[in-house]
This record gives C-alpha cells, structure tokens and sequence, in this order.
C-alpha cells in the first residue's frame, strides 16, 4: 500500500490553523490583561434610570481620566487601553449625592461591571438678603417714559470744553435740548421741546436753585432730565437740572482752577460773531475742605469769579447773511442807517 502524498498547499493551510489555534488563548487573555471596558448602570433610589448622569473613572495606574454620561437607559459604558484594572470612578448628577468608588480587576475579564445607586441630597442654598434702595433722591433711576436723561459726573465735565459750573450749558448737551445764549437782561438758558423757558427747573442738592450757575469745584455730578409723566417729579414740564455739590472728608483737599476763553481761539461763524457768539471770558474757581470733626464732622466750600466782555451787537457790522437770520432786509436796514 503506498502512503498518502498531502499537497503542499494543503500542508500550509493545516500548519497555520494549528498555530492559530495555539496562539488564541494566549492572544485572549492578553488583550483582557491590557484594555478594559467599564460598563454598569445608573439608577435613582427607587430603581429608576438616571438620564445625563455624569461618569467620571480615572485609572490609578495611568492617572488618565475619562468621562461619560449616561444614556436614555442610565447605561454607560468606558474603554481603557493599558488602564491597569484598578480605577477610581466618581458619578454625579442634579439632585443627588455624589457617588466615589473604586472597580478593580478580578481575574482575567476584560469587562468590568460598575453598577451605581445614587441617594438623594437635598443641598441648603445661602440665605439671600434683598434691600430696597431707600435713596429717595433716586440718582440712578431709569428715564421714566417720555423722557431722556444724562448723567455726568465731575471727571466727565472735565473732559469737555464747557464750564461745568454752568448748568443751562450743560443741559445743552441733552438730547432735545437747545440752549439760549445771554442778552444785555437774561442770562443764557436752555429750552426743551421748543418750550418757554420758565417752564425749566434747576435744582441743588434737591433744592430749587434760582441760579444757573454755581462754582465749577463744588460740583459732584449733573443731571439733566427732560419732560416726563413720571407724577413723582413735578415743577416743570420742560426739563429739569439736577446738580449735587460735593462734601467734605478726612482728607484735607484744595483745588482751583483758571480757564480763558478767547475769541481767537474760537470757531463760530463770522457772519454772527458781532451779535454775542464770540465772547472774551477770564474765570477762577476754587475749592477747599476738609475735617472738622474726624468721621463726624466735616466742611467744604467752593467759590468762583469771572469777567466776561462781549462785543456790542451793532448793525454796521451785520451782512446780509446775519440780518437774513435776524429776519431783517438789508434794505430797511439801509435806510434806517441813512
């Protein structure tokens, strides 16, 4: 009887499954030694799916950490190439307590089961405590409807080329505001809304103040407030000025200040500089306080000076541009000259 002759094709086939079938349990219980897969569930204290609870597992080999949240079935699941089978897993969520625990490899499973029951834990919040403002001055307030409101303070008055002691130019800088300039009788002043001019309020401190100008180092802040309904705020239907002046402090404090006001450095239009707009104006204002009685007691005062020289208005230095304004014809006014 002659033997069996296997081909060779045949004898490779048979070599490779016979190593294949060697090395498969070696080869599984490799990749269970190196990755794990963390698995479980996340339920409430009454057996119900946790939704959105967050998973956080850190190895304790590596340090590496990773993080999960649960699906719409409470189930999580978290892979660890070389983690080391001994992890650290922390589980929170809205409402419950914070759950810390530790999973570790048993034997040579490359699946680790982490089943987590959160317990309820009512948290305290801080007391909160609500006040009132009690300011019956209302500094801060918002515009009431049917009015607009400017508030500028001392550093902001500063930075504008305007004297910040005078309120009927600062109430100019308002939103429907057109000031009036001085004559030879009245002092310069503001209208709002095309309104006269005593319907207007100016006030000090919440005083009514005659006046339209005070010491420029004596002001604090300026509010202008223009027609409102607000039935709190009343004595005017065009605009009110509000100003409060400053007070002293433990600090002993003086200040003063010079400004000029020249012609040559204005620019107006030359057609109506003889009719008041160009002006020449020298002023002084200076300010001092400080404690009479240490955190009790304390003084400021403030004061200013001026002289102001303006141009007299006279119709030979008048074209036919400024009597147009004026609402005068150039030829009445020849012949009243003649």
């Amino acid at each position: 009887m002659k033997p069996m002759r296997i081909p060779a094709l045949l004898r490779y086939t048979l070599f490779m499954m016979a190593v294949l079938c060697a090395t498969a349990p070696r080869a599984r219980a490799q990749v269970g030694s190196t990755t794990d897969i963390i698995m479980g569930k996340v339920t409430s204290p009454d057996g119900a799916p946790v939704v959105g609870a967050r998973v956080e597992v850190t190895s304790s080999e590596t340090g590496i950490t990773r993080r999960k949240t649960t699906n719409e079935s409470g189930d999580y699941s978290l892979l660890f190439p070389d983690g080391g089978g001994s992890y650290t897993m922390k589980v929170s969520f809205i409402g419950f307590g914070p759950y810390t625990g530790n999973v570790a490899r048993q034997n040579d499973e490359d699946r680790l089961v982490a089943n987590v029951r959160l317990t309820r834990n009512p948290q305290v919040l801080a007391a909160v405590q609500v006040r009132a403002n009690t300011n019956n001055g209302r500094p801060q307030d918002r515009p009431t409807a049917g009015s607009q409101e400017r508030n500028l303070s001392a550093a902001q008055l500063d930075r504008l080329p305007i004297d910040k002691g005078d309120l009927a130019a600062i109430a100019a800088l308002a939103p429907g505001v057109i000031g009036t300039s001085a004559t030879d009788s009245t002092a310069a002043t503001f209208s709002v809304g095309g309104q006269p001019t005593n319907q207007n309020q100016i006030t000090l401190d919440g005083l009514s103040f005659g006046s339209g100008s005070v010491p420029s180092e004596a002001v604090r802040s300026t509010r202008v407030i223009t027609n409102t309904y607000d039935v709190s705020r009343g004595q005017f239907t065009g605009g009110q000025v509000a100003s409060t002046t400053r007070g002293g402090t433990n600090n002993v404090q003086g200040v003063f200040t010079y400004a000029l006001r020249d012609p040559e450095l204005e620019f107006v239009d030359e057609a109506s500089a003889a009719f008041g707009q160009k002006y020449m104006q020298n002023s002084l204002s200076f300010g001092a306080g400080g404690p009479i009685v240490e955190d009790e007691m304390f003084v400021f005062g403030a004061a200013s000076v001026s002289r102001r020289t303006n141009p007299l208005s006279s119709l030979l230095a008048a074209n036919t541009q400024t009597l147009t304004r004026l609402g005068a014809s150039q030829d009445s006014v020849t012949r009243f000259l003649s």
